[in-house]
């Protein structure tokens, strides 16, 4: 009998991966800044009044330092956590660890020699995406982070689905597959530059007046509609499907813990980080008669706030559950022994105030515990930042935020409101009488340039729209991150994306 060779060739496959993550990240953040780039070109001249450009100027350079250190923060965790995880490695097989980088024991030293970085090997032995994931799931201090990162990605998917739909902003999935492979607060305000720079709906020919068309692009985009039903930027599905898919998203979420190191682990993760792209795939595999063409958009803000209601109601229902069981279990016992001089064991016990200040340090602490945890929950930390700032930025309403946080809130119909000042400023005053002059009246008639001017939907649709023209609103600011503190980022997230939906 042969005998059986132990030491195989390591696969190159794992190396490949995460090589690819890298360089799609690169690809992704490219493909995204041509998408901005373009909705700047597009900017109509009634955005470029003296007041609008120095406020747009601001706000985007505000939101890129946010993406740019969101993106800092991902990388700089990233990069502890494959340190920590290979030097583990390193110890449990017995490889000798690098002392420079280029020296005798350099870890990019050419050649075979001690301390050479193993990273093939390393990969090949360590999980290394479902050890940090699994490590974010298992313990539930830990998992109270991860979740409402999660939180944050389901809400956000939502309003980059529908709000980019409106705007006719392309390449949505690069937004929300950035979300993933980055994390969601650099997503997120790179999504908020691209808001800020299409204050009105895209004109279809938006490739030929900006002269950012791709080889082969008109081929596609013929080929792409052939396949794929195309439905009309004010047409809506039924505000039922999205609310499927969101619990279908907040279900594999909610047994992610429970498949914590078991053989379903994979699945359930792999199903929790694809339903966020559900609600994009929703107005091209729903059947036109299952959904609504609204002729102004004011006409679909109660369904903007079910779909947006229904994210705050689960997440609020989960947040408090994780919550409730992370100081649960973080709780120390009423009492504890210490050595004293005279007693040996002295019996100590602890008041209840302490046990509870003591659980949530040990919760709001775990960020600190591991850099996997410490990833998601500074995603978190800038995320919530963000919306806070985006809330002033937009100057959104307070009472818009307060019914989509809390369900019983009374409604007010402001769109519709908003729908008839619009709509009044249209209307055409009587045409006045003419002049009585002296003799014979003119024969010629009146040029048909003399004729009243009516708006077209279009400009109606786009005064809708439009930017926001007042200063930051901080006291906003203020009433969302109270919000967030208090109910959680998904609650939050979902409360200012609702305003944001039906402010304009």
């Amino acid at each position: 009998m042969a005998p059986i060779e132990i030491d195989q060739d390591p696969s190159l496959l794992p190396a490949l991966q995460l090589g690819g993550h890298i360089l799609l990240t690169s690809c992704l953040t490219a493909l995204v800044s041509r998408t901005i780039y373009r909705s700047y070109l597009a900017l109509l001249p009634s955005s470029a009044t003296r007041h609008r450009q120095p406020l747009r100027r601001n706000h985007v350079r505000i939101f890129i330092s946010l993406a740019f250190l969101g993106l800092i923060t991902a990388g700089w965790f990233g990069v502890s956590g494959a340190s920590l995880s290979y030097r583990v490695w390193a110890i449990e097989r017995g490889v000798e660890l690098p002392d420079s980088l280029f020296g005798d024991k350099g870890a990019f030293r050419l050649g075979q020699h001690p301390g050479r970085f193993e990273i093939i090997r390393w990969l090949n032995d360590t999980p290394f995406y479902r050890d940090n994931l699994e490590i974010v799931a298992e313990n539930t201090r830990y998992f109270w982070w991860g979740q409402q990162a999660n939180f944050a990605l389901n809400s956000f998917s939502t309003y980059v689905a529908i709000k980019g739909r409106r705007r006719n902003i392309s390449n949505l999935w690069a937004f929300i597959l950035l979300g993933q492979l980055v994390n969601v607060s650099f997503a997120q305000n790179l999504w908020f530059v691209a808001i800020l720079l299409t204050p009105v709906p895209l004109p279809e020919n938006v490739d030929v007046l900006t002269d950012t068309r791709r080889v082969f692009g008109s081929v596609h985009k013929l080929w792409f509609e052939k396949i794929v039903p195309q439905r009309a930027h004010d047409w809506l599905p039924s505000s039922g499907f999205y609310i499927a898919s969101l619990i279908s998203g907040y279900s594999a979420l909610f047994l992610t813990p429970f498949a914590a190191n078991t053989s379903s682990f994979g699945t359930v993760a792999l199903l929790s980080v694809s339903l966020p792209f559900a609600p994009l795939l929703l107005p091209y595999i729903i059947p036109e008669h299952w959904g609504t063409t609204y002729d102004h958009p004011h006409e679909a803000h109660s369904s903007y706030t079910k779909i947006f209601r229904s994210i705050s109601i689960i997440s609020s229902i989960l947040h408090f559950r994780t919550t409730g069981l992370a100081l649960l279990y973080n709780t120390p016992d009423n009492h504890y022994y210490r050595h004293s001089l005279l007693h040996p064991l002295e019996k100590v016990y602890r008041s209840n105030t302490n046990r509870a200040f003591t659980a949530v340090e040990r919760v709001f602490g775990a960020i600190s515990d591991h850099p996997a945890v410490a990833s998601v929950g500074y995603d978190v930390i800038l995320s919530g930042l963000s919306l806070g700032t985006w809330a002033a930025v937009r100057g959104l309403d307070g009472i818009e935020i307060l019914r989509v946080v809390i369900p019983w809130m009374k409604k007010i119909k402001a769109g519709v409101k908003v729908k008839e000042e619009v709509e009044g400023i249209y209307k055409l005053s009587d045409t006045p009488s003419p002049i009585r002059r002296r003799g014979r009246p003119r024969k010629s008639t009146r040029s048909s340039q003399d004729a009243a001017y009516v708006p077209t939907a279009t400009a109606t649709t786009n005064l809708a729209e439009g930017d926001h023209d007042e200063d930051e609103d901080w006291e906003i600011a203020a009433l969302t991150w109270g919000v967030l503190s208090a109910t959680g980022l998904g609650v939050g997230s979902a409360g200012v994306y609702g305003a944001e939906m039906t402010a304009r």
